[in-house]
């Protein structure tokens, strides 16, 4: 879908994408992020709001969307910012009505089942895969296992390359939703189980009560739930990310760095980690190593200014006025607040190199 001109809210967060990294794609699709969800003429979806919709499908949102709202599902919204997250299937058989009929459920529920991507065709072009999925659903609700709970398991089963479509799901009786794998159960990251009780709690919960921890300045509390957030979750990069933000404002930077490199090891291509390594090794006096982390940065993502910035300045310090000098001039062209200082600084550059020359 087209964000051109539109004003997009997102419902929870992206999985995988900072803040920054989301506000620049939609920028550069054309669309401007909102925090105002009412005003918004789109509203993304993401997969960590799961577990709080409830046994009727209804989204946990907090305000009344705007009359028109488009709803995009967080695979949607990453094709509509030109993100790889497959293609949704359009060469099904069942209308919605037909899924109502066949698997039981409402047509909220099936959308809410589209909007969390566990339904992967479209309203009007749904599969058999789509059928399956749908009466699974079903059969948890039947079961006594929340709405909210069932969408996040499909989830977890999703971000490992299972379906819920494939797997048979279960309630164990403390709660938490197990797949049953060969007559053992297993959780839904495919670890065996011992017949003993387990944690009620998903990773994306986990992830939520930390931030709301960090936000209320309670980084010990926020440490405690982003590393359980990790144990639950070993592939989200966002996770050891933000634990190494808490880390390092708690002044434990060893402990930081080895998070952020954590993040890295599970996406190589996370530009904010190599940055925020960058800024930390700097800070640490190891200056070649963290400009090789700013360069990594912006190899990443080209326009990533603060890394270009940061890099052209310690460059700099380092009295390597030949390398600065194309970084300044580099965003002296890409950012008109800040081209005046960039200028100014690489002139400053232009003398150095010159004052050099005259002295050979």
């Amino acid at each position: 879908m087209p964000l051109a001109g539109v004003r997009v809210y997102i419902h929870g967060r992206i999985r995988g994408l900072t803040q920054r990294r989301v506000m620049g794609l939609v920028a550069a699709a054309g669309g401007t992020v909102t925090r105002r969800g009412a005003s918004a003429g789109t509203i993304a979806i993401g997969h960590s709001t799961a577990a709080a919709l409830s046994n009727e499908g209804e989204l946990a949102l907090g305000f009344e969307p705007m009359a028109g709202a488009d709803f995009l599902s967080e695979n949607t919204f990453r094709r509509s910012v030109g993100l790889s997250a497959g293609r949704a299937d359009e060469s099904g058989t069942y209308s919605f009505g037909d899924l109502e009929r066949l698997s039981g459920l409402s047509a909220r529920q099936l959308r809410s089942l589209l909007h969390y991507d566990v339904l992967t065709g479209t309203e009007g072009r749904l599969g058999y895969g789509d059928l399956v999925a749908a009466r699974a659903v079903a059969r948890l609700l039947s079961s006594g296992v929340s709405f909210g709970r069932v969408v996040a398991a499909a989830l977890a089963l999703n971000h490992r390359g299972a379906s819920l479509s494939g797997a048979r799901l279960t309630q164990a009786p403390w709660g938490e939703v197990l797949q049953e794998i060969e007559g053992q159960f297993a959780r839904l990251d495919g670890q065996l189980l011992l017949p003993v009780s387990g944690e009620d709690i998903v990773a994306d919960e986990a992830f939520a009560s930390a931030e709301r921890s960090e936000d209320a300045g309670d980084l010990a509390a926020a440490e405690r739930w982003y590393e359980l957030a990790a144990r639950l979750d070993r592939t989200d990069a966002i996770i050891p990310f933000n634990l190494a933000n808490v880390l390092d404002a708690r002044g434990r930077s060893r402990e930081a760095e080895m998070a952020y490199r954590q993040a890295i090891g599970r996406n190589p291509h996370f530009a904010d980690a190599w940055f925020n390594l960058g800024v930390l090794q700097e800070r640490g006096g190891r200056k070649e190593e963290a400009l090789s982390s700013y360069r990594e940065a912006f190899r990443l993502e080209p326009g990533y200014g603060d890394a270009i910035h940061n890099a052209a300045a310690l460059l700099m310090d380092m009295r390597r006025f030949d390398e600065a000098l194309p970084l300044w001039e580099r965003i002296a062209a890409a950012s008109p607040e800040g081209a005046r200082e960039a200028k100014r600084l690489a002139h400053l550059c232009r003398l150095q190199i010159r004052a050099a020359s005259v002295r050979r």
